[in-house]
């Protein structure tokens, strides 16, 4: 069915002609940080671009110099209950979220315009193809916030990048750049960031002239066996990673870093 592009706050909508959909992040003055409204318009997106039938293909990128840094840290002290609150809501968006982008049918591709910190990594690997400008960096800081990881991680980053890189990203908190994800292929390739856009939209429109069932099934064949398994492990992630949110070494962590990012905009003062 046709459906009208959604007007999203948080989110960026064009298509064109050829049925190429660019979703765009657009929360540059939060450099495109997680919040629920940007969780929920991720969602609607996704949503969106699955049943529209004049979509073929989709690129996710973000608006300024950040792809996505990740779920935004709360701005100060929570009581527990408020804080428990905000993390069952993130958690659920999350899992949703992720659901989709394991079912998500239609060629999906990621063009990370800039640094890319936590589910702005976990994402990638649920994209078919990844392009990238060379100076994007990639940094998963789940243990220095004491959580755990998300977006399939746990079972896709060894999967892509191989056990030792994987740990390196997942508990070591190791940034990579660019250059060095696309040597072991993570990265299919790298392009000037005022080119980007311009590039990645030349790829899908080349592909828009094959069969579009034929990529659809093809797509199938790659990914529908591990489907079933990706879903239990998003729902295990998930479950561990709000116990990990609403436990005490998060809440001190969270703290310590809230306070030495205070301390440092104090000092610049």
């Amino acid at each position: 069915m046709r459906k009208s592009i959604p007007k999203l706050k948080t989110f960026e909508i064009e298509v064109n002609p050829d049925g190429i959909a660019v979703l765009a992040l657009n929360r540059p003055e939060r450099a495109n940080a997680l919040n629920y409204e940007l969780l929920q318009d991720w969602i609607s997106s996704i949503e969106w671009a699955n049943v529209a039938e004049q979509v073929k293909i989709v690129i996710v990128t973000g608006k300024g110099d950040f792809f996505c840094s990740g779920l935004e840290l709360p701005n100060g002290p929570s009581d527990m209950e408020e804080l428990k609150r905000a993390a069952e809501t993130n958690i659920n968006l999350f899992r949703k979220l992720v659901d989709l982008l394991i079912d998500f049918p239609k060629l999906l591709i990621a063009a990370v315009n800039g640094k890319a910190f936590g589910f702005g990594v976990t994402f990638l690997p649920h994209c078919d193809v990844v392009y990238s400008v060379s100076e994007a960096t990639f940094k998963t800081p789940f243990m220095q916030w004491a959580f755990c990881a998300e977006g399939c991680s746990s079972y896709l980053f060894p999967k892509y990048l191989g056990q030792s890189i994987a740990s390196e990203m997942l508990l070591m908190n190791k940034t990579y750049t660019a250059p060095e994800l696309a040597k072991i292929g993570f990265i299919s390739r790298l392009i000037s960031k005022d080119q980007l856009i311009q590039e990645t939209l030349k790829e899908a429109t080349r592909i828009t002239k094959f069969s579009f069932e034929a990529i659809i099934k093809s797509k199938e064949l790659i990914r529908k066996d591990e489907r079933v398994y990706l879903h239990k492990i998003n729902k295990r992630e998930n479950d561990l990673l709000l116990l990990r949110m609403l436990s005490e070494d998060s809440h001190r962590a969270l703290s310590k870093f809230m306070m030495n990012h205070q301390e440092k905009k104090i000092s610049k003062l």
